[in-house]
């Protein structure tokens, strides 16, 4: 016989989540785990139908007697605090985090818990799959992410995501919830404490679950920008990390870097010194700072075309220094007192 599966609660932070809830919910009921399965959705204060839909799937879907859903509203208070409220209404020693747009393959539950047998590990993560038929902006970010997951070498790491992750109770409640002092990065920040605190982090390739990714143009500045803002912060914070972490190494870190001296360079070129020999010393420097921006991003292209073999990455190094022109913006927003 068999060992008895623990018991999970899952925690679906929700805002606007119409397109996809539906089957995110489908992913997590239609699980491959003979253990109990208790859902808690907490709609974050949506304009749309989020709660509506949500409710329904509750009222109306015939749950395996194994299966629970729940759902709570609140008025909007942004991902980390509702993903806080549904830990604190979930019932179970393992607390699993799953995003509104992230679709569970059938097996993802049973590998990540595996992982959770040993005590020293407070959190372990899943792989973003990039899904086909999506956007191109939804597949620029789905490949770059999957591509830095890949580079990955080792089975413990210093980041998770709450995208897919499932967490330790007991190791939350020694380091205390999300921080809501951050709109976005907050799985680092809370990546971090555990680690601080003794606790192990784990990444499992093989737990695959599918992330819808956002789908235009405008969805994509908004989610650098903020992603941005959220990295200053966990520099400020976590000074430790300022090379990065697993997901996000010294390779990431140096883009805002480059990209900034090249603007600086080159408005000190044209503006302060003109044609003069300080500026055209300052104007080589800029030259210099974009084609390592481009020769870099060229070479990460190469390595994602290989994997994916779909056209549209020949476009990724453009898409990257947009990426990188807004998190400069962030930075220099962040420099004037935004935040």
């Amino acid at each position: 016989m068999g060992m008895t599966k623990p018991p999970v609660s899952i925690v679906i932070p929700a805002y606007n989540a119409r397109e996809h809830l539906s089957r995110v919910l489908d992913g997590i009921i239609e699980q491959d785990y003979d253990g109990l399965i208790d859902v808690v959705v907490v709609n974050d204060g949506s304009s749309d139908d989020t709660l509506q839909m949500a409710e329904n799937y509750r009222d109306s879907k015939r749950l395996p007697d194994n299966r629970s859903l729940r759902v709570i509203d609140q008025q909007n208070q942004g991902a980390a605090a509702a993903t806080n409220t549904g830990i604190e209404a979930s019932n179970h020693a393992i607390v699993c985090s799953v995003d509104s747009d992230v679709v569970l393959h059938r097996d993802w539950l049973g590998k990540i818990i595996e992982e959770m047998q040993d005590e020293s590990v407070a959190a372990a993560q899943g792989y973003y799959k990039t899904p086909s038929g999506v956007s191109f902006w939804a597949r620029m970010m789905g490949y770059d992410v999957e591509a830095r997951y890949d580079a990955i070498d080792t089975r413990y790491v210093t980041q998770v995501c709450t995208g897919d992750t499932a967490y330790r109770r007991s190791a939350l409640e020694k380091t205390g919830l999300f921080d809501t002092s951050f709109k976005y990065g907050y799985d680092n920040n809370m990546s971090y404490r555990l680690l601080a605190a003794g606790y192990r982090l784990v990444f499992r390739k093989d737990a695959v679950c599918d992330h819808y990714w956002k789908a235009d143009l405008m969805s994509y500045i908004r989610q650098q920008y903020r992603s941005g803002i959220g990295r200053l912060q966990l520099v400020v914070r976590h000074s430790e990390h300022v090379t990065g972490d697993s997901v996000s190494g010294m390779r990431m870190m140096m883009q805002v870097p480059l990209t900034s001296l090249f603007f600086i360079s080159l408005f000190f070129s044209f503006v302060i010194y003109g044609f003069n020999p300080q500026g055209l010393y300052l104007l080589l420097v800029s030259a210099v700072s974009l084609g390592a921006l481009l020769l870099d991003r060229t070479a990460f292209a190469v390595g994602v075309y290989r994997k994916q073999r779909d056209p549209s990455v020949a476009l990724m190094p453009l898409v990257h220094l947009l990426r990188n022109v807004v998190w400069c913006w962030a930075l220099l927003r962040w420099a004037l007192g935004a935040r």
